[in-house]
């Protein structure tokens, strides 16, 4: 039995579920060369299906992680409309700029919704055929069922999708999920997060993680009460100051612009991200406290808010977490994981798929490789290497950068081993010169890669079952020996988003990883995504080669083949 999960908003792809066994996982953005690509995703259907030998007839379902009040639409709006306009909501202004978040969403989402229809008739995609579910269940399935654990408590958070901002579920692999609270779009701290990158002159919904970065560098003290009054916890729930706050990414108040003028960049940036996490840790504790009764309980998590590496550090450190596992595509892009893996548990009961890695995407043979490389050979020189983790080493200790193309393409935002950028992590200007290389505005240092033998020396409080330390999505505060010897990737307050690797996740990534650390007695390599500013990661040999030629790289490691511009 076939399950293709289908998104076809921002960060458009597919996921391809086979008898209950993920299969393929890719979005539209690597084929197109269009960061976060949205529409339909016909490159990758068109991938999935040549990829697997089946025809768009031979899938059984087909399944969408969004628009899930299209089962129950007129209920739904009653509902919504009683909550806010019948309670003790009284202001008019505040009434007009909830009717006009309603509007806009509406409209977004039913042109969204009516272009899925029609591209996907066009598709000959059946639409008796075609399941629709809530957006945030949808997150909420991805982190749950990809994790490694038989139960948890599972928290979303976005800017929006299907009127909510955030939602609350109990799981386990009898009974499935079911979500027990959530927010609205108005209480959203998405939009709060992405209102703060807007005004500091990022674009929302992209370049939240430089805000992140940006936030170490200030002072959350001086911009505290500007926070406070704008989205507060209240000891049940996330509730806005509406009016103040506008629940939109590009409209902020005039009040809201005045007071933020008279404060700094870093202070603003560390002001939001100071605000966000202290709400989202009380928010998690409640639902803990309320839920296990202060019993250590697993946690998942998934949504936009989650790409935030030091929130879910905070969150990781709650008292009663005993383990957290963030889904590794835990935006928008990664709901056609969450969509199938929901209908798989409707239809098979079964809660669970085997994430071992992320590498669900495109690869290539050394034929394939070759004959792009000849097309190019009056501008590269390329030879095949005997022994890969030697070539690497010997590169890497003569101040090369390397592009690293292994195998099966990563899905999500992190690069991962099979389509990185490798460097040594000795040079603490190399986040000034390689990020100008890369076209790239960083105030974040670069990723750090270690081996799991390694990483209790370079990581406080890491373990072994430590999942996030696997999909770089999370931080950790790094010891002294790491922060002395490896200064290209410790932030100004002393931590690190690592990915921490073993023989399992990516052999060859292991194998020349080890050979390094083994030779240059350290135990780190910068490790950062594969792509220069505002473009996907690679996926294609041509894509890597256009790379090597555009400078973002002195060599290029693509499988067996060692490849220069001569």
């Amino acid at each position: 039995m076939y399950i293709l999960g289908i998104h076809n908003d921002e960060d458009s792809g597919v996921c391809l579920i086979k008898n209950g066994i993920l299969q393929d996982v890719v979005n539209e953005e690597r084929f197109t060369r269009k960061k976060l690509q949205g529409g339909f995703p016909t490159n990758c259907i068109k991938y999935v299906l040549k990829k697997n030998k089946i025809s768009i007839k031979e899938i059984d379902h087909f399944t969408y992680g969004w628009h899930g009040r299209q089962n129950n639409y007129f209920n739904y709006i009653n509902k919504l409309f009683n909550r806010l306009l019948l309670s003790d909501i009284k202001d008019k202004k505040i009434q007009k700029l909830i009717l006009e978040r309603l509007r806009v969403e509406f409209a977004k989402d039913d042109l969204t919704f009516k272009k899925f229809l029609n591209a996907a008739e066009k598709f000959d995609i059946p639409k008796e055929k075609t399941h629709f579910f809530d957006h945030h269940s949808s997150h909420a399935w991805s982190a749950f069922s990809c994790s490694p654990f038989n139960e948890s408590l599972v928290f979303t958070m976005d800017a929006r999708g299907d009127l909510k901002s955030s939602s609350v579920s109990k799981a386990n692999i009898k009974n499935g999920l079911k979500e027990v609270s959530n927010n609205l779009s108005f209480d959203s701290l998405g939009y709060l997060y992405g209102q703060i990158t807007y005004y500091l002159g990022f674009k929302p919904h992209r370049h939240e993680g430089k805000v992140t970065g940006l936030a170490a560098y200030g002072n959350p003290s001086k911009t505290k009460k500007i926070f406070n009054k704008l989205i507060k916890w209240d000891g049940t729930k996330i509730v806005s100051n509406l009016g103040y706050y506008r629940p939109f990414f590009t409209n902020l108040s005039h009040e809201l612009v005045r007071d933020l003028k008279k404060h700094s960049r870093e202070d603003i940036a560390a002001g939001v991200q100071d605000h966000c996490e202290k709400i989202i840790v009380q928010y998690v504790k409640f639902w803990i406290n309320k839920i296990s009764k202060n019993k250590k309980v697993n946690v998942c998590l998934a949504g936009g808010i989650f790409a935030n590496v030091k929130i879910n550090q905070k969150v990781d450190e709650i008292k009663n977490v005993k383990n957290l596992y963030v889904f590794p595509h835990m935006g928008d892009g990664g709901l056609t994981v969450g969509a199938a893996c929901q209908l798989n548990y409707k239809i098979n009961k079964k809660a669970k798929v085997n994430l071992q890695n992320v590498n669900y995407g495109p690869m290539y043979t050394s034929r394939e490789i070759h004959k792009v490389l000849k097309k190019f050979k009056n501008k590269i020189d390329f030879y095949k290497s005997k022994n890969l983790s030697e070539d690497v080493y010997k590169l890497l200790i003569k101040n090369k950068v390397i592009g690293f193309f292994n195998g099966r393409m990563e899905f999500g935002p992190r690069a991962l081993g099979s389509r990185s950028i490798l460097f040594h992590t000795k040079d603490r200007s190399s986040n000034k010169w390689l990020n100008d290389r890369l076209r790239r505005t960083e105030f974040m240092p670069f990723a750090p890669v270690t081996l799991e033998r390694l990483a209790s020396k370079c990581f406080k409080n890491w373990n072994k079952d430590d999942y996030c330390s696997k999909f770089m999505t999370k931080t950790y505060d790094c010891t002294k020996d790491f922060i002395k010897n490896n200064p290209a990737v410790v932030h100004v307050d002393g931590t690190a988003r690592p990915q921490v690797v073993n023989k399992e996740f990516n052999k060859i990534y292991y194998k020349v990883l080890d050979y390094y650390f083994k030779k240059s007695n350290n135990n780190a390599l910068i490790n950062t995504s594969f792509n220069q500013h505002e473009q996907p990661i690679v996926c294609s040999p041509l894509d890597a080669i256009n790379s090597l030629l555009s400078n973002n790289i002195d060599y290029l490691i693509i499988e067996n083949f060692i490849v220069v511009k001569n």
